[in-house]
């Protein structure tokens, strides 16, 4: 059995990982690494809080919309085309971030996501 990489921050996920990297591949915990190809990860309770908090101030919407995206990207495994959109990038020395690639209407795009997680929760 293969040893399971422990994921506690962005930085590590830049570090490890030998091919892009979106937030649906970190919240499914599997990711391509370096050393291995597509292996399973685990992120720790933290790290995973602090990502899906991250989504869900970018996916945006009132504060009730954030708290009910932010519990459905924690509890729920949601599949969506627009999560394997944030993607993990990191410039010079700074630290890793996630990004959104937006195609040409971002604002849909995020409104129609915002619409299928709050129905997924």
């Amino acid at each position: 059995m293969a040893r399971i990489t422990t994921i506690d921050s962005l930085n590590k996920a830049w570090k490890v990982a030998g091919y892009q990297v979106s937030a649906q591949n970190l919240l499914n915990e599997r990711i391509h690494l370096k050393t291995t190809g597509w292996s399973k990860i685990k992120l720790t309770e933290e790290f995973r809080d602090e990502l899906c908090e991250m989504l869900a101030n970018q996916i945006g919407g009132h504060y009730d919309t954030k708290q009910t995206v932010e519990k459905c990207l924690k509890f729920r495994n949601p599949q969506h085309w627009a999560l394997d959109r944030f993607f993990l990038a990191k410039y010079n020395k700074s630290n890793a971030t996630i990004s959104y690639c937006a195609g040409q209407d971002a604002t849909w795009e995020m409104r129609q996501l915002r619409d299928y997680l709050k129905k997924e929760y």
